[in-house]
């Protein structure tokens, strides 16, 4: 009496080939994922996510999320990728008499000085 009430309910539904090849490729590729993963892999995943939390732990840590959050809600920033301007070599030395450049540029410089010391250790 199962079965009827589950054939009554299954009855109702048009399965199309269309809608088994979806339900096979699922199968196909759950099977090529299970042979995919072994204890190397996962391994290999697992020192990947590692350093992934310990990057972001860091840089949670500090001020750069807000002052990038901030800098990317910048109207100007979204006119600019609307509009970007060609910027030469005159146009950059121009810029440096901006204030917001010039700290903007302080920030990456002390950034790529701090990648340079942390390759010493």
């Amino acid at each position: 009496m199962a079965e009827e009430s589950i054939i009554d309910k299954v009855s109702g539904i048009e399965i199309t080939p269309t809608d088994i090849e979806a339900v096979l490729d699922l199968v196909r590729t759950v099977r090529i994922l299970q042979d995919y993963m072994n204890d190397q892999t996962a391994h290999g995943i697992a020192e990947l996510m590692s350093t992934v939390l310990k990057i972001t732990n860091a840089i949670m840590s500090t001020d750069l999320v807000d002052i990038v959050e901030r800098g990317l809600q910048d109207p100007q920033l979204d006119k600019a990728l609307l509009n970007p301007k060609n910027v030469g070599v005159s146009g950059m030395f121009k810029q440096m008499q901006d204030d917001d450049f010039q700290k903007g540029l302080g920030i990456m410089l002390e950034l790529v000085k701090a990648i340079g010391r942390a390759t010493k250790e």
